[in-house]
């Protein structure tokens, strides 16, 4: 998000970089580049219009900031913050924007996928550092000890349920790592039936708390919560909130468990 800048900008400018900014609110369901942009397209139009202002309402409202439609330095650095690439939204839609009114802020991928097993098979690729296969087996046991999955490792890995790789850059799933974000994130994974979890490899993972580095089981967390079928959640103490800190360590939250046990229709 090199291109926004801590300044004001607002519905009726024409400012360069406002596309880019579409871009972002597109990718992440906030913006619908078809319905919502008067028919022209995103490439081309640096024009700060009224769907960008309800989608960036929308966007401040997820992140707990000032709902105002203007682009303020708030709303700048949380855009800036580490994340995952998942988006956060997936109806793309700018109109009659509803926001969540109840107690519970967790979300469903779209079309509820979950497994019908619940036994998992899941494996590392030969790639994963020791320390990250152990932090990540420690976040299987926690989502284990809320749900009434069982999670086994293997070492087929093509027959797993689920993999779990550490890649760099470009790795063939159009959400390369390093690049402009939120592309790749810092990890982003695939719910039922795939099953499959992608770290970014060139950035500094750790288990042991360190401030300048990224929590791996943290993390974990969060992407197995994908990969269990939850969508993001706006609860910022939550595993499944999409923003991620340098030694931020977290456990799953009384919103995560509820989110689980709703999905898959556990007491």
């Amino acid at each position: 998000m090199k291109f926004l800048n801590p300044l004001r900008v607002q519905k009726g400018d024409k400012i360069k970089g406002v596309v880019e900014l579409k871009k972002y609110l597109t990718y992440l369901g906030y913006l619908n580049r078809n319905n919502c942009s008067n028919n022209q397209k995103i490439k081309s139009n640096n024009i700060f219009d009224k769907p960008l202002q309800l989608a960036l309402k929308k966007y401040q409202k997820f992140y707990n900031l000032n709902v105002t439609g203007i682009l303020d330095s708030k709303t700048v650095a949380k855009m800036h913050k580490p994340r995952c690439a998942m988006p956060d939204f997936y109806n793309h839609s700018c109109k009659n924007v509803k926001f969540l009114t109840t107690d519970s802020l967790y979300a469903f991928l779209p079309g509820q996928p979950r497994w019908k097993k619940r036994i998992l098979k899941y494996a590392f690729s030969a790639s994963t550092p020791k320390e990250a296969i152990l932090a990540i087996e420690l976040a299987f046991k926690e989502w284990a000890s809320v749900t009434n999955f069982k999670f086994e490792p293997t070492r087929k890995f093509d027959g797993a349920h689920v993999r779990i790789l550490f890649l760099h850059g470009e790795h063939g799933d159009d959400l390369p790592f390093g690049g402009p974000e939120p592309i790749g994130g810092v990890a982003h994974s695939y719910p039922p039936p795939i099953g499959e979890v992608h770290f970014d490899a060139g950035l500094k993972w750790s288990n042991k708390g360190e401030r300048n580095a990224f929590d791996i089981k943290t993390v974990g967390l969060h992407e197995l919560g994908h990969i269990l079928g939850l969508g993001h959640s706006s609860d910022a103490n939550a595993v499944m909130y999409p923003l991620v800190h340098l030694g931020e360590t977290k456990k799953l939250d009384a919103d995560d468990i509820k989110g689980i046990k709703a999905l898959y229709k556990l007491k």
